[in-house]
């Protein structure tokens, strides 16, 4: 073995074992708690805005349940639509929850899903045990007739 091949492989080594020493793991899609999906239940043209009632579906793909407090409607590009609760919606462990919400947003950004882009929703959320956690989920489109 030459001494660059030694030293590459040296490397690697020590890389790999300080990544499992501080138990350093690569985010991936599966790691996040949330993830939904949408339907535009309603829409009504306001001049250069449009109002529309989205259906949001959540699903608790983790272990514990968590209690949404607010969700936002961000687009990078557009400002956010911002929908505080009345109250928090629980979300257990396991399940899906439908939550409808109202939001008055740009045109543009209603054409741009029109064409396929997907919206994304932030949330707002809380563990039981009071630990406040913020994620950001891209949502998929529940083709119409389908989400009911």
């Amino acid at each position: 073995m030459n001494h660059r091949t030694f030293y590459n492989y040296c490397g690697c080594l020590v890389v790999a074992l300080l990544l499992f020493t501080f138990d350093v793991r690569p985010a991936h899609a599966a790691n996040l708690p949330i993830s939904g999906a949408y339907e535009v239940i309603q829409k009504t043209e306001l001049s250069s805005q449009t109002k529309v009632e989205m259906r949001f579906h959540l699903t608790n793909r983790g272990q514990a349940p968590l209690m949404l407090q607010a969700l936002s409607l961000s687009d990078f590009g557009h400002p956010p639509g911002k929908a505080s609760l009345a109250t928090s919606i629980t979300l257990p462990p396991g399940t899906s929850v439908a939550i409808s919400q109202s939001f008055v947003i740009p045109r543009l950004q209603f054409d741009q899903w029109k064409m396929g882009a997907n919206p994304r929703v932030v949330l707002e959320l809380q563990t039981a045990t009071g630990t406040r956690i913020t994620q950001a989920v891209r949502l998929e489109r529940i083709p119409a007739g389908r989400g009911k």
